[in-house]
C-alpha cells in the first residue's frame, strides 16, 4: 500500500514500550504497519485534506501500560466481536460506520509487539514481522507482507487476504466470499486445513505426506482456510 504523496502527517506520536499489545479500530481509514528503527511504537496520521487534518484530533491514541490502543472512529467501540453486522443500525462489532474521513495510519512496531486491528472496510497492509496478529474486516482486503513470527488469525467478510510467509507460523484465515491466497517461501513445510462450500482450492504444492518435503523440516506452516464461495490458493513465493 503506497501512501498517496499529497497526503499530509497530521499528526505524529512516539512511544517506547517493551513488548507491546497494539490495537488499532477503524472504519475506513487504510491502515499500513512498517518497520520500528529504532525499537519505539510510532504513529503517523495522515491527511488527505484540510477538513481531514482537523479531522485527526479526533483520532484517540492512548498508551496504558503495555497496551497502545489508536482508534479511528466517532463512535464507542464494543470488544466483543460475537456481535453480527446489522445493516439496519449500520453498527459493526458495536461501532457506527460514521468514521473520521480522508485518514490514513502508518504504525512502525518492534518485532517483539502483537497486532489486533478492527475495520469495516480500510484496506490493511502489514510490512513488518510483529510476535502475533489478529485481524478482522467487513470489506477492506488484508495483505500480510511479512508473516508474524508465532500466529496469525483473520477474519473478513468480502474482503480478499494474501499472506507472504517467509518463516514457521500459525494461520486461521476465513471469509465468506473473499478470495484467499498464501505465498510460501520454498523452505518451508506446509500443513493445510483448507475448506470451500463453492469456491475452489488450488495449492501448487503437493499436500501429500510423500509430497513436498523441503530441507528444514522444523519449518512448518500451518494453515487453516475456510470460506464459503471464495477461492483459496497456495502458491510457492
Amino acid at each position: 500500500m503506497k501512501l498517496n504523496q499529497s497526503l499530509h502527517v497530521a499528526r505524529e506520536e512516539s512511544f517506547e514500550i517493551e513488548r507491546p499489545e497494539v490495537c488499532v479500530i477503524s472504519i475506513s481509514s487504510p491502515i499500513t504497519i512498517v518497520e520500528s528503527q529504532d525499537g519505539k511504537c510510532h504513529v503517523k496520521i495522515h491527511a488527505a485534506s484540510k477538513k481531514a487534518l482537523k479531522s485527526a484530533e479526533l483520532v484517540e491514541i492512548v498508551q496504558v501500560d503495555r497496551k497502545l490502543t489508536i482508534r479511528i472512529d466517532k463512535k464507542s467501540w464494543s470488544i466483543n466481536t460475537s456481535l453480527p453486522l446489522d445493516n439496519k443500525d449500520q453498527n459493526f462489532w458495536g461501532f457506527n460506520f460514521g468514521g473520521l474521513r480522508g485518514l490514513s495510519v502508518e504504525i512502525a512496531l518492534p518485532t517483539s509487539a502483537t497486532l489486533k486491528i478492527k475495520t469495516v472496510a480500510g484496506d490493511l497492509e502489514v510490512n513488518q514481522s510483529v510476535s502475533e496478529i489478529e485481524i478482522g474486516s467487513v470489506s477492506g482486503g488484508v495483505t500480510i507482507g511479512q508473516n508474524p513470527s508465532e500466529s496469525c488469525s483473520i477474519k473478513t467478510v468480502s474482503g480478499a487476504i494474501a499472506t507472504h510467509t517467509y518463516s514457521a507460523c500459525d494461520y486461521i484465515l476465513k471469509s465468506v466470499s473473499g478470495d484467499i491466497k498464501v505465498y510460501v517461501a520454498p523452505d518451508l513445510n506446509v500443513e493445510v486445513d483448507g475448506n470451500s462450500i463453492s469456491g475452489d482450492l488450488n495449492s501448487e504444492i503437493p499436500l501429500d505426506e510423500n509430497g513436498d518435503t523441503p530441507s528444514g523440516g522444523n519449518k512448518l506452516v500451518k494453515i487453516t482456510a475456510s470460506t464459503i464461495s471464495g477461492d483459496i490458493d497456495l502458491v510457492r513465493n
